[in-house]
């Protein structure tokens, strides 16, 4: 029971966090605020930034400020050519405009958020009332096994 009760909470851990998209958005509608994603173009791919290196494909995190030649980014994220994603803790970092070839907007997904989390909900209910095994997770109670 523990083992499927486990299960269902990493299952639900992994849809929950499946309810954010990124939107692309025009440069001149640039958001002032908020998370986003910065694509690199051919250039920002081969140029090596300062403080994020070589081979950088797109850069996540919280927006500073915006220019109309660099966007200032809390970074939380850098995905590269040549490797896996890496995390930051909110270094600011300015990347020149001539570098980013799109800019995508994280939106949360409300209406996909509650019916993920309803469902978890209701699948958790349904394991719990079919009374097979330990829903507490605590000793079982009963007579001690070999009449002991």
């Amino acid at each position: 029971m523990r083992r499927r009760l486990v299960g269902v909470l990493i299952a639900g851990s992994f849809l929950c966090s499946g309810c954010s998209t990124y939107t692309s958005v025009a440069p001149a509608l640039s958001p002032r605020s908020g998370t986003v994603r910065l694509s690199m173009n051919d250039a920002g791919r081969t140029e090596t930034l300062p403080q994020l290196g070589a081979q950088v494909r797109s850069v996540e995190g919280e927006v500073r400020s915006i220019s109309d030649s660099s966007v200032t980014i809390a970074v939380s994220e850098v995905s590269r050519a040549s490797s896996d994603a890496e995390s930051y803790h909110g270094e600011a970092v300015t990347i020149p405009s001539r570098y980013i070839g799109s800019i995508e907007k994280k939106r949360v997904q409300i209406a996909r958020s509650l019916l993920v989390a309803g469902a978890f909900v209701a699948g958790a209910i349904w394991v719990a009332a079919q009374g097979h095994g330990n829903a507490t997770l605590g000793p079982v109670p009963g007579p001690p096994i070999g009449g002991q």
